[in-house]
C-alpha cells in the first residue's frame, strides 16, 4: 500500500534533482532555526562570544527575531515571483542567508546577533513562500507529492545537523558549519531551471519547451500536450494582472483563504517553533533520564524519518482526516506534558517513575506534527486556489503564519 517505486525515480530523476537542489536551501535555514537550541548553553558559558550572558528577555528576542524576519519573506517574494521568476527569487534568498551566518560568526554583541536572526528569518520566509511553488510547477502530477515532501525533509535534516553538531562543538564550530553548508546553495541555485509555467507566462515558449524536455527527459513532441495545457491555462487565468482582490472575488476564494490562514496560524500555535528553538532547554525543564543533548538528537532523527513517511501517507489518508487526527493527538500529548510539569514543579509530586513520559510525548508530538499539522496547510494552499491567486494566497498564509509564530515565541521566555 505504501510502497515506493524505484523505477519511477529512475525515470524522473531530473525532476528529483531539480527539486532537491532547490530544497537544499531549507537544510540551511533548518540549521539556522535549530541553531538556538544548542547555542543558548554556549552563550551562557565562559566561551561565549558575548561579553556577558544574555538575560531571559534577550534570549527571547534571539529566538523570536528569526520568526519576525520571516514576515519579510512573503513581502519580498509575492511582488517579485511573477516579475523576475521563481528561480531568481530563490537565488536572491542566498543574500540574507549567507549574511546571517556571517553576522553570527563575527558577533560580539547582541545587536549583531539580532541582525543575524532577522537575516535568517528573511531567507527562511523567502524560501517557504517560493520553493514549494517552484517544485509544484516543475513536477508532473504523479510525483508532485513526493517532490514537495523533499522541502520538509531537507528542513528536518537541517534541524538534525544543528542538534547533532551544536552540543559537541563550540559556538563558532556550529556557526561555521552552517555557513559552509550554505555556501553550496549558491551554485545549486544557478543550476536549477526556471519553471515552465513562468516561461509560458512571460511568453518565452521556446525556453519553456527546452525546460520541459530537460525535466521530462522527452522529445519536443512528447511535451507538446503539456505545453499546450500551460498556454491554455495562462490565457484563461491571466487575461489581466493578478490582484489581491482576487482572494475575495468569490465566496469560494474567501472561504479557502479563511481556512488556509486559520490552519497556518494553528500550525504555529501548536508550539512547534517554541519546541524547535528551545529543544534542549525544554527537555531539561521537564526532566528526562537521558541528557538534553541526546534528547534533541533523538527528536531530530524522528523528524527526518517521519518526513520520509509523510508523502506516502498524505495522499492516501486525505487532508481532512490527517488534520483532525493529528490536531487531536497534539492536544492530548501536549496536555500530558503540561500535567506532568504541573505535578512536578507546582505540586512537588514525585514523578520519577514517569520520567520517560516527557520525551515519549514529545516524540509522538513530532511524529503527528510532521505527518499532518505541518505539511497539510501548505498542500491546501496549492490545491484550494486557482493558479491566478495561488501565489498571493501562499504569501498571505505565510505572513500570518510567521506573525503568529513571532507572537508565540516572543511570549515563551517573557
Amino acid at each position: 500500500m505504501f510502497g515506493f517505486d524505484i523505477q519511477e525515480v529512475k525515470l524522473k530523476w531530473r525532476q528529483y534533482l531539480a527539486a532537491s537542489l532547490a530544497s537544499y536551501g531549507s537544510l540551511c535555514t533548518g540549521m539556522s532555526m535549530g541553531w538556538t537550541s544548542p547555542v543558548f548553553p554556549h552563550l551562557r558559558s565562559v566561551n561565549s562570544p558575548l561579553a556577558e550572558p544574555p538575560t531571559l528577555q534577550q534570549e527571547s528576542w534571539i529566538g523570536s527575531l528569526l520568526v519576525l524576519g520571516g514576515l519579510l519573506g512573503p513581502l519580498i517574494t509575492v511582488p517579485l515571483s511573477n516579475r523576475i521568476g521563481r528561480r531568481y527569487v530563490i537565488m536572491i534568498s542566498n543574500i540574507p542567508l549567507l549574511l546571517g551566518w556571517l553576522l553570527a560568526g563575527v558577533a560580539s554583541d547582541l545587536p549583531t546577533l539580532y541582525a543575524a536572526r532577522i537575516m535568517w528569518g528573511c531567507a527562511t520566509g523567502m524560501q517557504f513562500a517560493t520553493v514549494p511553488l517552484y517544485i509544484g510547477e516543475i513536477a508532473e502530477d504523479k510525483i508532485r507529492g513526493s517532490l514537495s515532501a523533499l522541502f520538509l525533509l531537507f528542513i528536518n535534516i537541517g534541524f538534525l545537523l544543528a542538534y547533532a553538531i551544536g552540543p559537541y562543538s563550540s559556538y563558532w564550530g556550529l556557526t561555521a558549519s552552517g555557513g559552509i553548508l550554505s555556501l553550496f546553495y549558491v551554485p545549486f541555485t544557478w543550476l536549477i531551471p526556471e519553471t515552465p509555467f513562468f516561461l509560458v507566462y512571460k511568453d518565452k515558449t521556446e525556453e519553456a519547451i527546452q525546460v520541459l524536455q530537460q525535466l521530462r527527459g522527452s522529445s519536443k513532441e512528447a511535451v507538446q500536450d503539456e505545453l499546450d495545457g500551460l498556454r491554455a491555462m495562462v490565457q484563461r487565468e491571466f487575461k489581466t494582472e493578478p490582484s489581491v482582490r482576487d482572494l475575495w472575488a468569490s465566496s469560494g476564494n474567501l472561504k479557502a483563504l479563511g481556512i488556509c490562514v486559520f490552519l497556518a496560524m494553528l500550525l504555529q500555535l501548536s508550539g512547534i517553533d517554541v519546541l524547535l528553538f528551545y529543544m534542549e532547554e525544554l527537555l531539561e525543564k521537564v526532566g528526562t533520564k537521558i541528557s538534553a543533548a541526546d534528547g534533541t538528537v533523538i527528536m531530530g532523527v524522528v523528524q527526518v524519518v517521519t518526513s520520509c513517511i509523510t508523502p506516502l501517507v498524505v495522499d492516501r489518508l486525505g487532508r481532512k482526516l490527517l488534520m483532525w487526527t493529528t490536531s487531536l493527538g497534539l492536544a492530548v500529548f501536549l496536555s500530558v506534558i503540561g500535567v506532568y510539569a504541573l505535578l512536578d514543579s507546582h505540586f512537588k509530586y514525585n514523578v520519577e517513575p514517569y520520567a520517560f513520559l516527557p520525551l515519549l510525548c514529545l516524540v509522538v508530538y513530532m511524529v503527528l506534527f510532521t505527518l499532518g499539522v505541518g505539511p497539510v496547510p501548505w498542500i491546501l494552499v496549492a490545491e484550494m486556489f486557482p493558479p491566478r491567486s495561488k501565489c498571493l494566497a501562499s504569501g498571505v498564509a505565510s505572513f500570518m503564519c510567521w506573525l503568529a509564530g513571532f507572537v508565540w515565541t516572543r511570549r515563551v521566555n517573557k
